[in-house]
């Protein structure tokens, strides 16, 4: 599972940087919750996942984003057979970072051999560049 579990980082990454909506969409379950340091967030419908992309792309675009990197720190089996990934973000402009790196936690779903995530704690809201809130 750890390599399923790279593999779902480097799909939730790169989907920001290549702007492909398909991609991080196909690594949610929905309702999907982020937990940002302002608020939990709920995204209930395919609209409100695509509005929230957008306006991560929108941050993506001020920060001059060309790299999204997410390392896996560690992935745990829960008894009721989700999984529990821990991993560290930096985004990169150039070679310089954009931001401070973060740590987050994914609560996973195997689906057919393949990570699907429902929530991710410590997310980074795009608020915090683009000054838009989420619904």
């Amino acid at each position: 599972m750890d390599t399923e579990f790279e593999r779902f980082l480097t799909d939730i990454s790169d989907a920001f940087i290549d702007r492909k909506f398909d991609q991080w969409r196909d690594r949610l379950i929905l309702p999907f919750s982020l937990v940002t340091k302002l608020k939990p967030i709920v995204l209930a419908t395919e609209d409100a996942v695509r509005d929230s992309f957008h306006q991560y792309l929108v941050a993506a675009k001020m920060m001059n984003l060309d790299l999204i990197d997410r390392v896996p720190i560690s992935l745990e089996a829960c008894p009721d057979g989700t999984w529990l990934g821990t991993f560290r973000t930096r985004m990169l402009s150039g070679a310089h970072l954009a931001t401070a790196p973060y740590t987050s936690t994914a609560l996973l779903h195997n689906a057919e051999g393949r990570f699907r995530m429902s929530s991710m704690l410590n997310a980074r809201g795009h608020q915090d560049w683009t000054g838009v809130e989420e619904a």
